[in-house]
């Protein structure tokens, strides 16, 4: 084993070459340091280290230009003066073309009480167009906009976006505006957060991905949240904006509760798995596509949504919702509709919907959708809804709603359904988009006081079978 100690752009590296391999580490060199504002002094190689205490800014912490480089808090808060104006720059930490730095255990104070609530560039900690950043055990309060602002360098060029940002182990509280905004930004991750009571000015979220620019290119792209949890945000705990067309959104093992909506997606390839949301006023989970911007391609998986108006909400093309609970919405589970632009698309597979005051499944206006393999229980109007569209509905299993299934101006393939308990099994009419024709076949139907009604034009229906 050869040790080779290099001198390279001021930084300190220890290069280990073993059985053919190399590898480079960072040695950084401890300096301790009396106030915040000597941060702006430290040089590429150190280990900046703040005396621990508890420290009143007049101005913010200016950090341009600065590279490979570890800042230290030692459990320090950091307060905004109530003097100190709400203006660009009177943030707290204001980084500008950084690479390669780490910030951690620090209590960052921005002082709203004492200094207002305004939509400025004074964010509690500014990135733009910065690299390779890791902030992690850190709290920040009482922002006066956004705790943690993620920005272009140079507005619409994306060779200055943030890549490469690592957030993890925050705590972020009583955001006037966001607990974090994503507005250009390559790469991502969010981890372990606390996010909570975000308020104020619109959209007042926890965490929000939204550009600063309608342009149709990606502005946000390869965005982790994972493993946080998220209340009493006074808009949505986690929404991804349709600005700049946004595209691989992972939202996996987070909690959601008590939101306005739980987790609102507008943008496209994103994946909502495993998140737990729970009293929400709205929407539980929701993925919506606008004009010309499209929130497709989506996955809604193995999430748990209760106590909200609506479970889940759906409009794009191509999507799947699969193995959902959902269960006390007090109005639909799981709602499906297309829009002026399109009709939607999607897959509907072994979802578990119980106890919800209207439709288990609602669907209007859509393209084609498969629903398959669901399990409805007390659905209080109706188990399944299928309005203006093309559909197959199979292998489903529906109980004690007062009807089971309705197809309404519908081409319906409604194949191996089991309908037990409900006032009437199944229901087809015209009056929509389509004739109602189709296939009514192999379904069973268990205690059901009728079978079936309405003016329909069933093409098969042979193989149902009724038993009381």
């Amino acid at each position: 084993m050869l040790n080779l100690l290099l001198r390279c752009s001021g930084l300190y590296l220890l290069m280990v070459i073993f059985g053919g391999c190399s590898s480079i580490k960072l040695i950084y060199k401890n300096r301790y340091i009396y106030h915040p504002y000597d941060f702006e002094k430290c040089m590429p190689g150190e280990n900046c280290i703040l005396v621990k205490g508890t420290y009143t800014l007049d101005r913010g912490i200016q950090l341009l230009d600065k590279a490979n480089i570890q800042f230290e808090g030692s459990g320090s808060t950091l307060i905004m003066n109530s003097k100190s104006p709400v203006r660009n720059g009177y943030c707290i930490f204001n980084l500008r073309d950084c690479k390669n730095l780490s910030f951690s255990n620090f209590a960052l104070d921005a002082n709203r009480q004492g200094r207002g609530c305004a939509e400025s560039y004074a964010h509690s900690f500014i990135m733009a167009g910065c690299q390779f950043i890791n902030l992690s055990n850190t709290t920040i309060e009482n922002s006066v906009a956004d705790g943690i602002f993620l920005a272009a360098g140079t507005e619409r060029d994306s060779s200055t976006f943030c890549k490469h940002i690592l957030i993890s182990n925050v705590n972020i509280t009583n955001s006037c505006r966001n607990g974090i905004s994503i507005i250009n930004a390559y790469d991502v991750t969010v981890s372990g957060c606390n996010i909570l009571n975000s308020n104020g000015l619109s959209p007042a979220a926890g965490i929000d991905v939204e550009a600063d620019t309608e342009d149709p290119f990606p502005s946000n792209r390869n965005i982790t949240i994972e493993s946080c949890y998220f209340s009493q945000n006074r808009g949505c705990g986690i929404m991804t904006s349709q600005k700049g067309s946004p595209e691989n959104i992972q939202i996996t093992n987070n909690k959601v509760d008590k939101c306005k909506i739980g987790i609102f997606v507008a943008s496209k390839l994103t994946d909502v798995i495993n998140n737990e949301v729970d009293d929400c006023e709205l929407i539980g989970i929701q993925s919506i596509r606008y004009d010309h911007y499209p929130a497709d391609q989506n996955q809604i998986a193995l999430n748990t949504v209760a106590h909200t108006e609506i479970g889940i909400h759906y409009c794009g093309e191509g999507g799947l919702i699969k193995s959902n609970k959902i269960n006390e919405c007090y109005k639909t589970g799981i709602w499906l509709n297309g829009n002026t632009v399109n009709n939607t698309s999607v897959d509907l597979d072994k979802n578990t919907i119980s106890d919800v005051n209207d439709f288990g499944i609602y669907a209007i206006n859509f393209g084609s959708i498969d629903v398959k393999r669901n399990r409805i229980s007390n659905a209080q109007k109706e188990g399944i809804s299928i309005t203006n569209g093309i559909s197959v509905v199979d292998s489903n299993f529906i109980q004690f709603s007062k009807l089971g299934a309705s197809i309404t101006g519908s081409r319906c393939q409604f194949t191996a359904n089991e309908i037990v308990d409900c006032e009437t099994g199944i229901s087809i009419i015209g009056g929509g988009k389509y004739k109602p024709d189709g296939i009514l076949k192999y379904n069973k139907f268990l205690r059901v006081n009728k079978q079936w009604f309405g003016d329909f034009h069933v093409l098969g229906r042979e193989g149902n079978t009724e038993s009381k």
